[in-house]
């Protein structure tokens, strides 16, 4: 019970240490790195592996990937590279391409989950942790440009799941490295909140919390495992589908207790944790079932969470079938570069 509530990133090809995740700790969920395969062949290998094993042990585990696209591409390198989001902000439709490219990939190659859109606004450079990872700099372009890109991803049975919540864009300080704070609470709720209470309205399934330190509100510990930003979402923006974490292994997190971290983040009411694989994972793992024994973790939320998941895995036809190499790669670069012709 307790792993179906981890998203772990798989850093390693190691099929010992696949199997123990998957047969052991039965994790949710998987995202996959680019580093983990040269070519798409060996792409779909670890994903048929994965999914084998979850057959195995009769659950369907979700598989995940960060396709944002340029800074952000972990496709293999047969597939040419698309421009950067904000370079193609001119153009909602340009939003439904890239996402209808992206979306066949994924859904032609088994995998249930892309990391994408990014609703934080663009006020700093292009290099910025968000920078041209961002659909606009203005909330108006942000809500127009990601609703096409979610709905086009959605068509393809693929699930999105929106971030940084609150707002990336709030903050210079790139949450990868450090603990960034937030003190203008006001232009957050007035700006950077408003896309995501956009895409709750449309009915968004996952929503990833950043790691920020919030005035009023988390400014004692990281809001990817605050209640107070459950609350947020819960009380104050209706909000009804899953919670997730961002990585509890970037930045400064990781020099936490793992275990302690994931107790924390379950307690205060997130339905999926993400970390990715490390040396002490399996010794983090044994310690959070200690936790869990001790009845020092919210059994209630881990029920609740259990049971968002479920549903959500009947909604997106989420299931353990063997992938074949059926994708024509040639067409999709060739529409990937019509794509970029357009960016400016």
């Amino acid at each position: 019970m307790l792993g179906n509530m981890l998203f772990v990133g798989l850093n390693t090809t190691d099929e010992d240490v696949i199997r123990k995740l998957i047969k052991t700790c039965h994790i949710g969920g998987i995202t996959l790195y680019g580093k983990l395969y040269k070519n798409y062949e060996e792409m779909l290998k670890i994903i048929n592996f994965i999914k084998k094993l979850s057959q195995e042990e009769n659950y369907n585990i979700l598989i995940g990937i960060d396709q944002e696209g340029y800074r952000v591409n972990r496709l293999p390198k047969e597939f040419l590279n698309m421009k950067s989001p904000y370079s193609m902000r001119k153009d909602t439709n340009n939003f439904k391409e890239s996402a209808n490219i992206v979306g066949t990939i994924l859904n032609s190659s088994g995998i249930h989950v892309n990391f994408a859109p990014v609703l934080d606004i663009k006020r700093f450079d292009d290099e910025h942790a968000i920078g041209d990872r961002a659909f606009g700099d203005n909330v108006e372009d942000i809500i127009k440009n990601t609703n096409s890109y979610i709905t086009e991803l959605k068509k393809h049975k693929v699930i999105p799941v929106v971030k940084h919540f609150p707002g990336h864009g709030a903050t210079n300080i790139n949450s990868h490295h450090f603990l960034p704070v937030i003190l203008n609470t006001d232009k957050l709720f007035q700006e950077d909140i408003v896309p995501f209470k956009d895409a709750i309205q449309n009915d968004i399934e996952m929503i990833m919390v950043g790691h920020f330190l919030i005035k009023n509100y988390s400014l004692w510990k990281p809001a990817s495992i605050s209640k107070e930003m459950v609350n947020l979402l819960r009380n104050d923006l209706g909000y009804k589908n899953l919670i997730m974490t961002d990585d509890l292994i970037m930045g400064p997190l990781r020099l936490f207790n793992k275990a302690k971290l994931i107790k924390n983040a379950i307690n205060a009411g997130y339905n999926m944790v993400m970390i990715k694989y490390s040396d002490t994972f399996f010794k983090d793992y044994e310690k959070l079932t200690q936790y869990y024994n001790k009845n020092m973790i919210n059994h209630e939320n881990i029920n609740k969470s259990l049971e968002m998941l479920k549903n959500l895995k009947i909604k997106y036809n989420v299931n353990n079938k063997q992938v074949k190499n059926t994708l024509d790669i040639n067409n999709i670069n060739e529409r990937i570069t019509v794509l970029n012709n357009k960016a400016i």
